[in-house]
C-alpha cells in the first residue's frame, strides 16, 4: 500500500542537489552506511504553484516506479516522503558502487562529439539530442547491472524500454540529463560500462493538473483524448510534434533482435497489467486524479498496441 508517507526530517543530509529547477537534497538513513551510493536518496518536494495548486509529481514519480519494477524495465526506486513538514518523494541512487554516474548530455560529446546546445523556446529539446544520436552514443555500453531480464540485450534496447514506458504513462520529459551511464571507476571493472536505471519520471499521468481540469476531461471524452494525443516527443531533437508512443515504436524498430524480443514480451506483460492497483491503492491524492490517471494508462496501453502491439 501507498497510504503512508516516510518521515526523513531526520535523515542525515549528504549534499545539496545542484541540478534541476527545484530544490533537491541527497539524504541518508541515520546509520546508514556512507561511502555506498546505493544507500542515499534523493529528496524532491513537491511544487506548489503560485494559485497555490500542488502538482502530484511525488505520487506520479513512486507510481511510475511501481509500474516499472512489475515489468522488470530498471528504475530508480521511489517513496512517498516528508521532510521538515513538507510533501515530496524520495528515490534512491541508482549509482552502484564502483561506478561514476554521466548524464546523457555528457556522454553524448564524450562518445559521439555531439554537444546538445539548449534551444530558444522552453520545454523542447536541445539541439543534438535525438533518438538517433542517443542510440550512437549507447553502441560501446551494456544494460543495466542489475537488470537481468535484460541481460542479452544492448543498452539502446534498454533505452527502448524506457520510451516505452514514458508512453504508457505519459512522460515526455526524457532529455538529455534525464538518462545517464555508468562508468567503471575501476580498469579490473573494464567493459563494465552501463546504462544507468531510469528515473525522473514524475512528470506524467497529468501531474501538473488542478482536479477541476483533470473532472473537466474525464466528463469530456473527446478533451480527454486531446489530452492524452498531446503527449509528445519534446524533448527529443527533430521530434517535437511526435507522439510518444510512434517514438517509441520507431526505438522498438532500431532496436537488437533480441532487444524487440524483449520489448515485445514487455508490452505483453502491460497488457495483462491491473492498472487499478498501482493507482488505486494510495489516498495520497484525490479520486478525480487516481480516476484521470487510471484513464490514462488504459488509453495508452491501447495505443501502444496499435502502434508496435504483435
Amino acid at each position: 500500500m501507498l497510504t503512508g508517507r516516510t518521515d526523513v526530517s531526520q535523515w542525515d543530509l549528504v549534499r545539496v542537489e545542484t541540478r534541476g529547477a527545484s530544490a533537491k537534497v541527497w539524504i541518508r538513513e541515520p546509520g546508514g552506511p556512507s561511502g555506498v551510493p546505493e544507500s542515499d536518496w534523493l529528496f524532491k518536494p513537491v511544487t506548489v504553484h503560485r494559485n497555490g495548486t500542488t502538482q502530484v509529481g511525488d505520487w506520479t514519480e513512486v507510481v511510475a516506479s511501481r509500474i516499472s519494477a512489475a515489468v522488470s524495465v530498471p528504475s530508480a526506486e521511489a517513496q512517498l516522503a516528508v521532510r521538515g513538514g513538507t510533501q515530496g518523494v524520495i528515490l534512491r541512487n541508482v549509482r552502484p558502487n564502483g561506478f561514476d554516474m554521466v548524464t546523457g548530455r555528457l556522454a553524448m560529446l564524450d562518445e559521439i562529439h555531439v554537444e546538445t546546445r539548449d534551444s530558444r523556446r522552453q520545454q523542447t529539446a536541445s539541439i543534438g539530442h535525438s533518438l538517433d544520436n542517443v542510440r550512437r552514443t549507447l553502441e560501446r555500453y551494456g544494460p543495466p547491472p542489475s537488470a537481468q531480464s535484460w541481460s542479452t540485450c544492448e543498452a539502446f534496447d534498454v533505452f527502448g524500454g524506457y520510451l516505452l514506458l514514458d508512453a504508457l504513462i505519459g512522460n515526455g520529459d526524457r532529455h538529455e540529463q534525464n538518462w545517464s551511464v555508468l562508468r567503471a571507476q575501476s580498469s579490473s571493472n573494464a567493459g563494465a560500462d552501463a546504462l544507468a536505471p531510469a528515473y525522473d519520471m514524475e512528470a506524467s499521468l497529468g501531474f501538473q493538473l488542478a482536479d477541476e481540469a483533470r473532472l473537466a476531461r474525464l466528463r469530456d471524452p473527446a478533451s480527454f483524448e486531446a489530452f492524452v494525443r498531446k503527449g509528445f516527443a519534446r524533448r527529443f531533437h527533430g521530434d517535437l510534434q511526435t507522439p510518444l508512443v510512434d517514438l517509441a515504436a520507431r526505438a522498438y524498430r532500431m532496436c537488437s533482435i533480441a532487444g524487440r524480443s524483449r520489448i515485445e514480451a514487455l508490452i505483453d506483460d502491460i497488457a495483462r497489467m491491473n492498472f487499478a492497483h498501482f493507482v488505486e491503492s494510495t489516498n495520497a491524492v484525490s479520486e478525480v486524479a487516481r480516476s484521470f490517471a487510471l484513464k490514462v494508462l488504459e488509453s495508452n496501453e491501447r495505443r501502444i498496441q496499435d502502434a508496435i502491439g504483435n
